[in-house]
């Protein structure tokens, strides 16, 4: 349930970030759930893998690199959307970058909002380890 609900506030997000920010156009909002999953799936394969590339100017911009990485996955995504027939359009790498930005804000708030988190602390002191000879 949890998976179902990020991907709706993914979508929200992208929603925002088509209001706000200029360059991107979206059609339905069905599309935008759409692009929702296409952007989780190159977010783990693509941009897992550029991050792997990047390692070193990740390093050393203390991973602010990965903004430029995101906002490259963005644009790519609508540019996978547009040949998979759904209206939603990303106008350059800008536009990509700040919609990026912009939309995982709005969806990380609304599911800090609105999906419990279930983790509690460990109470107590640590448990002890016995080696054995």
């Amino acid at each position: 349930m949890s998976m179902l609900l990020r991907f709706l506030f993914s979508a929200i997000g992208l929603l925002v970030a088509c209001s706000y920010v200029p360059g991107l156009g979206h059609g339905t909002f069905v599309d935008l759930l759409i692009v929702a999953v296409i952007l989780a799936a190159l977010n783990t394969t693509v941009g897992t893998f550029l991050k792997v590339i990047a390692i070193v100017p990740m390093a050393c911009s203390f991973g602010c690199f990965s903004l430029v990485i995101n906002g490259l996955v963005f644009w790519m995504a609508g540019a996978l959307s547009l040949k998979l027939g759904l209206h939603f359009t990303v106008s350059g790498f800008w536009a990509g970058f700040f919609g990026a930005l912009v939309s995982s804000v709005i969806a990380s708030i609304l599911g800090a909002i609105f999906i419990p988190q279930d983790r509690q602390r460990p109470q107590g002191p640590a448990p002890r380890i016995k080696v054995v000879n």
